[in-house]
């Protein structure tokens, strides 16, 4: 009973200190920089369904509240393709601090990014990312990271494309029993 209790409180302060840090960084985004691209908006109410389609259709690891805090909380980096009004793709970043002793630093992290299987290989997910990429050298962050499926190819090269490194291969964060690439970037150092 008392190591539940311990538990509990451990997995509350972890969660709590996450959801600060991810509270501040949305914060950050205020007063976002941003680059024009004339087929890609904000996700906003007005697209979510879509998005929400998009995001359902290619993952099994499945967290729509999470997917849509993120959306409503980084609202400037979160962003949809249209074609035609149709949402065919999306990427969702999350902004969040990193302290020093001496300036707090922004981070991000490409959260999600799908692309309807109709469209594929059109360069809608390089548009998103470059885009983003764009606006998060414009936006002064230091450092983008993600993860990738060690068997999804097709986004590993093209995160590689755009100057993203592989940092090392993790387990279970891509989901249970997967194997995955932590990769990142320098904006300030890739001339997207």
């Amino acid at each position: 009973m008392v190591d539940q209790l311990v538990s509990k409180v451990r997995t509350g302060k972890r969660q709590s200190l996450k959801a600060s840090r991810l509270a501040f960084g949305s914060l950050m985004t205020k007063k976002w920089r941003t680059s024009t691209d004339p087929d890609i908006t904000r996700i906003n109410s007005d697209v979510m369904a879509g998005v929400l389609r998009l995001y359902h259709e290619n993952f099994t690891e499945i967290n729509d509240r999470m997917f849509t805090m993120y959306c409503r909380f980084f609202s400037e980096t979160c962003y949809a393709f249209l074609d035609r009004g149709k949402v065919v793709g999306y990427c969702v970043f999350f902004v969040k601090p990193v302290f020093s002793y001496s300036h707090i630093y922004k981070t991000a992290t490409l959260y999600s990014l799908a692309v309807d299987s109709e469209y594929r290989g059109h360069g809608i997910g390089e548009r998103l990312l470059r885009k983003g990429i764009r606006e998060m050298k414009l936006n002064s962050v230091s450092c983008i990271s993600l993860y990738v499926s060690t068997e999804n190819m097709p986004a590993i090269r093209l995160y590689r494309n755009l100057g993203f490194r592989i940092l090392r291969e993790l387990d279970d964060v891509c989901g249970p029993g997967l194997k995955c690439y932590e990769m990142d970037m320098k904006p300030g150092q890739n001339p997207v």
